[in-house]
């Protein structure tokens, strides 16, 4: 035994060595300046007190992604918090009250509040890190309805400190599983559903939905309330706050979930994010939306739209060239991964670009907006593209959509195209511009959010 660990030991140090070569990691470390002691304790505690080649190959993915994430650097958020508190524990007040004490609130004192911001990799500190490993990799390695998961699956699907930007640093899988997880300690056992990961994100969905005082839906509530302790009460909402709270409640019980979205408003239905869990049939099962929806019940036949959107914890390289290289940076996230092609039709399109605008770039980047419903803002950047051999080249766009290439020419984005339809059987129809408010268009545009 002693011999097996002395090895076990010996490859957990020349896997930290190789660790340690690699650009990504040493790059995320050099950023996160003061705190970087920290996260080297963190790698060490896989190294010598924990020692895990797995695990510490879990921090490294955390540490080396990290600086693609950020919290509120401010501490007024607390103030924030401290008054949601108070005005959630008022009996007194409606659900609509109390949603609107928080809108009002948040336009008089904290709209600034989303521009001050933190990245992650400057104040998150080894016991959280090890804390959120240790309690998901517990989970993956004992949960029946968790082992179908790969190492890939589970750095993306259950092991992440949070889900979303500016979600609060706080023990959240402790606090959801205390609220969502009693059913876990009796469950129905059957022949079908029993240890099943659909089975059990039924019987923790059925117990949010039925222990949440949810009281409907709204576009607008002020701040979201991203520390657990407000979302297990939060009795108002929208769709993203309930759908981020089903991911939550599912992580914590071991349930591996993701948030999917799209970057414009949903054209016939009031989806923007929603969840999806990984089966243990290897099946993403979406829901409709939020907690009140079935989960695998299948996502809306008969939605549009130009891109979803899947939210990750792995930096998207892509977009990270962007920001690094673009003349013109549109604040695309890090943290997003493209799924379009898992929910509609899509076409590559190569979009050929008239001389005049082509001298005026200014980038080699070129960008591609979407229509929405706004008559202030009626175009909506959804992604970004390359230009090649005169062309604006894109991948997997959604079809049945009105769409316009834009670029960077120094000073401002210009229009490099007329707008143009691109049909369900992946045509090309360009629209004159004077005609793009014309109601026969409409129903080629997405709501605005």
């Amino acid at each position: 035994m002693k011999k097996f660990c002395l090895v076990l030991l010996g490859a957990v140090i020349a896997l930290f060595c190789t660790c340690y070569k690699r650009s990504d990691l040493s790059t995320a470390l050099y950023y996160a300046y003061d705190n970087k002691e920290e996260l080297e304790n963190a790698l060490r505690h896989y190294m010598f007190e924990d020692p895990n080649p797995e695990k510490l190959a879990a921090a490294q993915f955390l540490i080396e992604n990290m600086p693609g994430h950020y919290s509120y650097s401010s501490s007024e958020i607390y103030s924030y918090y401290a008054y949601a508190d108070s005005i959630l524990a008022d009996t007194s007040l409606t659900p609509e009250q109390q949603r609107d004490s928080l809108l009002a609130k948040t336009d008089s004192r904290f709209v600034a509040m989303p521009f001050l911001k933190t990245r992650d990799i400057e104040i998150v500190k080894a016991d959280y890190l090890i804390d959120n490993i240790d309690k998901s990799y517990a989970q993956w390695k004992t949960c029946p309805w968790a082992s179908h998961l790969s190492f890939e699956d589970y750095l993306e699907w259950l092991l992440p400190y949070k889900a979303v930007e500016f979600q609060e640093l706080d023990a959240w899988r402790d606090t959801m599983l205390a609220h969502f997880g009693t059913c876990l300690e009796h469950p129905v056992k059957n022949d079908v559903e029993y240890n099943t990961t659909l089975g059990v994100a039924e019987m923790i969905r059925n117990e949010a939905y039925h222990v949440l005082n949810r009281h409907g839906l709204y576009t607008r509530a002020g701040l979201p309330l991203l520390t657990a302790h407000l979302q297990v009460s939060q009795t108002f909402g929208d769709i993203p706050d309930y759908a981020l709270t089903a991911v939550l409640a599912f992580r914590a019980a071991g349930v591996p979930a993701v948030l999917d979205e799209t970057p414009v408003g949903s054209r016939y239905t009031a989806a923007t994010k929603w969840y999806v869990i990984l089966s243990d049939r290897g099946e993403e099962l979406t829901s409709e939306w939020d907690l009140a929806t079935m989960i695998g019940g299948g996502f809306f036949p008969d939605e549009r739209g130009p891109k979803v959107y899947r939210n990750t914890y792995a930096i998207n390289k892509e977009r990270l060239d962007y920001l690094r290289y673009a003349k013109f940076c549109y604040p695309f996230e890090l943290g997003k991964k493209d799924v379009t092609s898992k929910y509609f039709l899509t076409s590559d399109l190569e979009i050929p670009i008239d001389m005049v605008p082509r001298i005026k770039l200014n980038d080699m980047y070129v960008l591609i907006a979407s229509a929405v419903r706004d008559d202030r803002n009626p175009w909506q950047i959804v992604d970004f593209g390359t230009m090649k051999r005169g062309k604006a080249c894109f991948h997997d766009m959604g079809r049945e959509v009105l769409y316009r290439v834009m670029g960077y020419e120094g000073n401002r984005l210009i229009n490099l195209s007329e707008p143009f339809i691109l049909h369900k059987d992946g045509s090309l129809e360009y629209i004159n511009a004077d005609t793009i408010n014309s109601v026969h268009l409409d129903k080629w545009k997405n709501n605005a959010l």
